[in-house]
């Protein structure tokens, strides 16, 4: 029997964060194993490890741990990147790792990235506070999928976490939830728009910090 999950994409912070936020990036993962759907991160630390390790934990869950693994910068294509503190992608919460070009390159409308693959594949995207490479993703993911035409509450991308730590151009240009609950359930809308049964009742109250 044919059976197609969604993908829910997080993006966010690679580097290391505080108790709260990674607390934030696990419930994240709880929503996207509850939601019945495939996660997908960077592969990395910091909040994409937090966020895969909220998944894994969930018991009998049906989706996956995917991690679009970069490549290191320097080196053959089959070596994949390393963390902060020289630790080996993937982190340890990733199920199936996809090796991939390097992270991002400054001119993304005409050369393919690890990035791209990122946005394209997920059906829906939650994005928590990140750096570069978040604020990358988000602008990739308004230009292309035919979301350029479409309003912010019409895209299939939500901010999640302190508009503060959200550049001012995606702050306008996708839904901005002031909680994680608020977030499931516009992630809700955004995956019945796509086509797939997202009926759970989200009971899940969390106040991002």
């Amino acid at each position: 029997m044919l059976r197609k999950l969604p993908i829910v994409g997080v993006f966010g912070q690679g580097t290391p964060v505080n108790d709260g936020r990674a607390a934030l990036a696990r419930a994240t993962g709880d929503i996207v194993a509850r939601l019945g759907a495939h996660l997908l991160t960077g592969g990395g630390y910091g909040i994409m490890a937090s966020v895969a390790e909220g998944l894994v934990n969930v018991p009998e869950r049906a989706g996956l741990s995917i991690g679009i693994v970069p490549r290191a910068p320097e080196g053959a294509f089959g070596d994949a990147n390393r963390g902060p503190g020289g630790e080996p992608y993937p982190n340890p919460f990733v199920e199936i790792a996809i090796i991939t070009p390097p992270p991002r390159t400054e001119d993304w409308q005409h050369i393919p990235s690890r990035n791209h693959i990122n946005f394209l594949t997920a059906h829906a995207i939650i994005a928590l506070p990140g750096g570069v490479g978040t604020q990358n993703e988000l602008t990739m993911a308004a230009a292309y999928l035919g979301q350029a035409e479409l309003q912010p509450e019409a895209r299939h991308t939500v901010l999640v976490g302190p508009p503060n730590e959200f550049l001012a151009e995606h702050l306008a240009g996708f839904v901005h939830a002031a909680t994680l609950e608020e977030g499931a359930q516009h992630l809700v809308r955004i995956l019945r728009r796509e086509g797939f049964s997202a009926d759970h009742e989200i009971k899940y109250s969390y106040v991002a910090s």
